[in-house]
């Protein structure tokens, strides 16, 4: 009975003696790191400085070669990759105050909580579960820039300035007259674009996420007005090409106004701890610039060389499809990671937000009798917003990298809506070749040529000079 009681004091006696343990990190609250970059932590275990510190030691002396290891334990083992998670403590180096290191490198952008477990102690026989150390550390993986960023941008920049310039030479600025004499088309274009798609934006971010910065990206997407794409789209569709750049235009005048009002409003409800937002307006500002710039010099260059806007006639098509997978393919692969990081949630939400897009336009062209050309311009230009603007606003409004996570509804939204166009348009092309149920595009660019001619309205016949003289001599034989 004696020798159980001293055998039970001597392991009471260890096990005080550990929980006297305590680690150093020379990193504490918050680390800022670049992602896919290996970095190094330093840790020191150590002995507490207290009054029972000498009795506490003599375990350590007893035994120097005891191990003792330190594990890094992340809230999600996908967040972060280590290259070595634990470090390896002699006794004697414990003593010695020696330090260990934990390497890993950044993969996902966002925060990791970090928490330190001792997980093995040869000077405690009964050592089982582990033991908590610390818990105060967070890593915050920031996104790095690269040279593929600033490649992907220049050579897209380029591209679409210059196809801009070749569907300028393609427009008729007759149509576009008229269509700012009898804006019905940008009038459904505002509608749907300005008042429907914030509210819709707004509510699927409070039903489908709980992160408030998913709920903002997502917002700031259905405030923000028309871009490029939806003018390359409509063209290949053979929209309304004259239709659809005055929309483009006219929206990132509006958003000017409408994107200050929808993000002070409903906006700052969304994140409540950030109401600093800031409206990219020089933003905006180089968005039309860089729209109205190309396009007045295709129109030029329609008048000065119109065999030039000719020849660029017959590559506008293949030019502006080449346009639009690169940035597909490049994109994807630029922002591989935000791909990754897309959830269920996201997919749908995009989903859905495209699809409301689409509905919403072609809605209200109907509504107001439009034809076919000039519903498919609306209905694209409503659902493809400039995305530029939005990740402007939040990289203007938010720290890295939350500017970066609230992006991701955004990318998961531009991602379920390229490539299901891209195989709708090839479906399109097989069904106007083999079906012969589509109209060819000399009929569409008639149509074109009439943009506010509502559907189902004929215009008025005014008989010529021969059916006259019939008409006449028709009625002199009945008087006869």
């Amino acid at each position: 009975m004696l020798k159980k009681c001293i055998i039970f004091t001597m392991v009471v006696t260890l096990a005080s003696r550990v929980s006297s343990l305590y680690l150093e990190t020379f990193h504490t609250g918050i680390w800022k790191v670049a992602e896919d970059v290996q970095h190094t932590l330093n840790l020191s275990l150590r002995i507490s400085a207290n009054d029972s510190m000498e009795e506490n030691t003599e375990a350590f002396i007893e035994n120097p070669r005891s191990l003792l290891i330190v594990t890094a334990v992340p809230d999600a083992d996908w967040k972060l990759q280590f290259v070595n998670s634990s470090a390896v403590f002699t006794a004697r180096e414990v003593l010695e105050g020696a330090t260990k290191n934990i390497t890993f490198s950044g993969y996902y952008w966002g925060f990791t909580h970090l928490a330190f477990y001792l997980t093995r102690n040869d000077l405690d026989p009964n050592f089982e579960n582990r033991t908590l150390l610390r818990d105060d550390l967070e890593i915050v993986v920031d996104r790095a820039s690269r040279i593929v960023d600033i490649a992907f941008i220049s050579v897209g920049s380029v591209a679409v300035f210059f196809n801009n310039i070749n569907m300028g030479a393609q427009l008729n600025i007759d149509m576009i007259l008229k269509v700012l004499k009898k804006p019905i088309g940008p009038l459904c274009g505002f509608l749907s674009q300005f008042i429907c798609m914030p509210t819709i934006t707004w509510m699927m971010g409070k039903l489908l996420f709980t992160d408030p910065l998913y709920r903002l990206g997502l917002f700031t997407f259905g405030c923000s007005p028309g871009g490029t794409g939806s003018n390359f789209w409509t063209l290949m569709f053979d929209g309304d090409i004259n239709l659809s750049i005055t929309m483009t235009a006219i929206s990132t005048i509006a958003a000017m106004a409408m994107m200050p009002l929808w993000m002070f409003t409903l906006g700052s409800s969304l994140l409540e701890e950030n109401n600093n937002i800031k409206i990219p307006f020089s933003n905006l500002a180089i968005s039309l610039v860089t729209l109205t710039i190309p396009v007045c010099l295709g129109i030029l260059i329609r008048f000065k060389r119109p065999n030039w806007a000719e020849t660029g006639k017959k590559v506008l098509k293949p030019f502006s499809l080449c346009i639009l997978l690169f940035f597909m393919i490049v994109g994807t692969y630029n922002s591989y990671k935000a791909v990754i990081m897309m959830t269920g949630q996201m997919i749908l939400a995009g989903f859905l937000v495209a699809l409301s897009g689409y509905t919403l336009g072609a809605l209200f062209a109907k509504l107001f009798c439009l034809g076919k050309p000039q519903v498919i311009a609306v209905s694209i230009e409503t659902a493809m917003q400039n995305p530029g603007v939005a990740f402007i606003l939040l990289k203007l409004s938010l720290e890295s990298p939350y500017s970066d996570l609230s992006s991701v509804p955004i990318i998961a939204t531009l991602f379920v809506t390229g490539p299901p166009l891209i195989l709708f348009y090839f479906l399109y092309q097989l069904v106007k070749k083999f079906c012969g149920c589509c109209r060819g595009e000399e009929e569409a660019q008639q149509t074109i040529s009439s943009p506010q001619t509502p559907a189902g309205e004929e215009e008025a016949f005014v008989p010529g000079e021969d059916v006259k003289e019939i008409g006449i001599k028709f009625k002199e034989m009945s008087m006869r």
